[in-house]
């Protein structure tokens, strides 16, 4: 209260006062109280400055100034102290006059304090790494103020310039405007990633907490090879959220061109992209999806018979590879048709037809033997029917090539007659009839009779006992000159005396 305000409580207090300082109180104002006081106030309570404004801060009766009437006026602090924040806080039972000096003239610090000796940490807020060797006012100015009391009040008093209180302690009070991740983490705090030892490294991140787990060979990547750097009128800055990860194929080109389907982990691991579990893939792979089902005996073979060189069971198979890829662990075969892999054992025989020969048209991925090409197909695809003891001939009985073996069959004949198969070493009469064809006394049903044989075309007809002799009593077997037993058909004695003689003189 005013000293001299006549009021009841101001009447009070002037009764308490020595008579010499009423004398002097009663003369002039601006002489009595440079009289008492102890010398000019700094710039900031120049508003307080003569004798009816001491009691704004003084008692009367009492030395210095009661901290309750400083936090009167400085309502900010005071309600930072009853919160428990910051420096003033942690100063209990010290009086404010005890570092905040006035009277000491206009031009005098109110806060006065070696900043090389404060203990930050006191203000709730340690420095350390880079920050322990930044200057005060790199931090403490009125941009980064965040307390929008302090704000007021110092704005109002045009001491926002000279504070230190009311700073933010989250990165972005301070670095708001120089935020490398352009507003990407805005939710998180910068400490949960990087330490203030260095900005450029990320000590505290763990990519395991991220949506997407790095594992196997992900975990040497470096960081640039999947978080580019994005740039825009703004500036430029690396892409860390928002990125595509659902599939392989977000980040990696996929070198069979869709032919596996989407699923790269059906086959693949992390661990390598060369390296697969080959029990695992080969469980689990469809090969379907390459285009060749697996399906007979193609099915049960193992996965190296067709993808590793050098494993083919037989030499019947043989392997080629698309250019560029027998480095692979499952190399893609040339298969564009049976031959590609299989020997043609018909050496092109069937090249001319409609189908170019497809081995499908008469064999089946169950087993090459026996063919679907049966007697009847025989019958109707082609210009010899088979009949008699013909059907009951094994195929490679009439196809197989005697100079060449069982796996080269001959399947095309230019001329079809009984020597195409019989030839001359397969003939029982030795050539004794020439060029006669063998239909003209036998027949498909055996070859064992000649039912169409008619011994009265010879020059020796049948006739009476003579028809009813066996052939073999005037046919007999002799000894050619190569060794080999021969019936004797021709040429043959036709007189009595080349059969009789001998009987006849018996």
């Amino acid at each position: 209260m005013d000293l001299l305000s006549g009021r009841a409580g101001g009447r009070r207090a002037l009764a308490g006062l020595p008579l010499a300082l009423l004398l002097l109180l009663g003369g002039a104002h601006g002489a009595a109280a440079q009289l008492i006081s102890p010398g000019k106030l700094a710039a900031a309570h120049s508003d307080l400055e003569g004798i009816r404004r001491c009691t704004s801060c003084h008692e009367l009766g009492k030395r210095g100034v009661l901290d309750a009437r400083c936090l009167a006026c400085h309502t900010p602090l005071e309600a930072r102290i009853q919160a428990k924040k910051g420096y003033h806080s942690t100063l209990v039972g010290q009086p404010c006059a005890s570092c905040h000096k006035d009277h000491l003239g206009p031009d005098a610090a109110l806060v006065r304090f070696d900043t090389t000796a404060f203990d930050h940490a006191k203000t709730g807020y340690r420095l350390d790494g880079k920050h322990a060797g930044a200057a005060c006012h790199s931090c403490h100015k009125p941009d980064f103020i965040t307390d929008s009391a302090v704000r007021a009040f110092k704005s109002r008093h045009g001491a926002l310039a000279g504070t230190y209180l009311g700073l933010g302690s989250a990165c972005v009070d301070c670095h708001r405007t120089d935020d490398p991740h352009h507003g990407q983490f805005e939710s998180r705090a910068c400490s949960s990633c990087h330490t203030t030892e260095t900005w450029k490294k990320a000590p505290g991140f763990d990519h395991d907490r991220a949506r997407y787990r790095l594992t196997g060979a992900h975990r040497t990547v470096a960081c640039e090879k999947c978080h580019r750097t994005e740039r825009s009128s703004s500036g430029h800055w690396v892409r860390y959220t928002g990125l595509s990860f659902g599939a392989c194929t977000s980040c990696h080109e996929d070198p069979h061109g869709g032919g596996m389907g989407p699923e790269c982990t059906s086959c693949h691991t992390t661990s390598g992209w060369k390296k697969l579990d080959r029990g695992t893939f080969e469980r689990r792979f469809d090969h379907a999806k390459t285009g060749f089902k697996l399906v007979g005996r193609h099915a049960s073979i193992s996965c190296a018979t067709c993808h590793v060189a050098g494993t083919a069971p037989d030499s019947s198979i043989h392997m080629a590879f698309e250019p560029g890829t027998s480095s692979r662990p499952y190399p893609p075969p040339l298969a564009k048709s049976c031959r590609s892999c299989h020997l043609d054992y018909h050496h092109g025989a069937f090249d001319a037809l409609a189908d170019s020969g497809t081995c499908g048209s008469c064999h089946g991925q169950d087993a090459w033997k026996p063919s679907t090409f049966d007697l009847f197909r025989h019958d109707r695809e082609t210009t010899y029917k088979l009949v008699g003891a013909h059907r009951a001939v094994p195929c490679a009985g009439c196809h197989e090539n005697p100079k060449l073996g069982q796996t080269y069959l001959t399947f095309r004949f230019d001329h079809v007659t009984c020597r195409t198969c019989h030839e001359r070493t397969d003939d029982p009469h030795h050539g004794q009839f020439g060029d006669a064809a063998c239909e003209s006394c036998h027949t498909d049903a055996s070859f064992a009779t000649a039912p169409r044989f008619d011994h009265g075309r010879t020059r020796f007809p049948l006739t009476g006992a003579h028809a009813d002799v066996p052939c073999a009593s005037c046919h007999e077997k002799e000894r050619f000159p190569d060794g080999s037993m021969v019936v004797r058909y021709r040429p043959v004695g036709i007189e009595c005396r080349d059969c009789h003689a001998n009987r006849g003189a018996s």
